[in-house]
């Protein structure tokens, strides 16, 4: 067969960036079995340890007990049960939306919300350190693409006003961002967005379930959940699951429904996915919830005054990065850590 990658393959082998996939073993949430050694996981976005949970456990494997695990079909065709409408009902409440919608995948919403709002008239605003699935929607969306200065309104507020006027403009940023632990300057954002009658898009995929009241994540800890037109949560980071959420106006889920082509046409997550997101909606939004992120709040706390006496600041979040060189430093002292006990790639 043809060696369709030769080139890039041997390009990053000698960069010292070629990587392979690690096999989990065994895992329990806090560690995992990895070619047979027990590890400490640094590396994963399970942050309230909930895909480990009992109760999340014992409700799906009741319901699969008597359930088809496959949704056999698209949304649109034969794949919308009971509890993918529920579901979506309870999300949108606990985000303050009218509707939501699940995706299979976080990625897959932000692709399928950008390309059915977006085309070649409009413009995205997208902070520079911004996620690659909101990147790569813009791009896809054939929208113009500026980005500016990261968590700075001001540089936001200069792009917007070179605007034509033409088109939709569409602000994106991330609550928390997913490599730096910081938090977005939302109450700002939202005012230079409103100003400039700009869409507000707010990707709050890892500070949801950990921030906000009830973990209701970063929009609601800022206080401008009306100021918020298109919320995106996951459902694979404190939720412990699978999935994505795109929440607003009924308006723009009716239109999704219709014109996003990665919800048309792809098959439906599988009941037990939304089960299990159910499951964790109840603990995260409830008493027990507030102790987990309570207890993260202590890991925090405990690693940030680790870190701090080898010279290291924290991030004050639950992503906490560590300036280490280059790329090919950063892969190297992914394997030493390993070596030593600790998963963090």
């Amino acid at each position: 067969m043809t060696d369709l990658f030769a080139e890039g393959l041997a390009d990053a082998k000698a960069k010292g960036l070629l990587r392979s996939l690690r096999v989990i073993e065994d895992r329990d949430g806090r560690s995992a079995v990895i070619d047979g050694k027990r590890v400490i996981v640094f590396g994963s976005n399970d942050y309230l340890g909930l895909s480990c949970h009992p109760e999340m456990q014992e409700a799906v494997s009741r319901f699969m007990a008597g359930s088809p695990f496959g949704s056999g079909a698209s949304r649109l065709v034969a794949g919308t049960t009971k509890h993918h409408i529920e579901f979506e009902e309870r999300i949108a409440e606990f985000l303050g939306c009218e509707a939501a919608l699940m995706f299979s995948s976080g990625y897959s919403a932000n692709i399928g919300l950008m390309t059915a709002l977006l085309n070649k008239n409009d413009s995205v605003y997208a902070d520079r350190l911004t996620h690659a699935s909101l990147l790569d929607g813009a791009r896809f969306s054939c929208a113009t693409l500026k980005r500016f200065k990261h968590n700075d309104p001001e540089s936001l507020a200069e792009l917007l006003s070179k605007n034509n006027g033409k088109g939709k403009k569409l602000v994106v940023t991330e609550g928390v961002f997913s490599m730096d632990g910081d938090k977005a300057p939302l109450a700002r954002i939202a005012e230079v967005a409103k100003e400039n009658s700009a869409i507000l898009l707010v990707d709050d995929a890892h500070g949801f379930g950990v921030l906000g009241k009830n973990g209701r994540g970063t929009v609601d800890e800022a206080g401008i959940t009306k100021k918020v037109d298109i919320h995106v949560v996951t459902l694979g980071k404190s939720f412990g699951g699978q999935g994505g959420i795109v929440a607003g106006s009924r308006s723009l889920i009716d239109g999704l429904i219709n014109f996003s082509r990665s919800f048309v046409y792809s098959t439906a997550p599988p009941e037990v996915m939304v089960v299990a997101g159910s499951t964790a909606l109840k603990i995260v939004s409830g008493k027990e919830g507030k102790t987990l992120r309570k207890k993260l709040g202590s890991n925090i706390d405990s690693l940030a005054q680790g870190l701090k006496k080898l010279g290291v600041d924290g991030s004050g979040s639950h992503i906490v990065p560590v300036m280490a060189g280059g790329d090919k430093d950063i892969v190297q002292m992914g394997k030493r850590m390993l070596e030593q006990g600790v998963l963090a790639p």
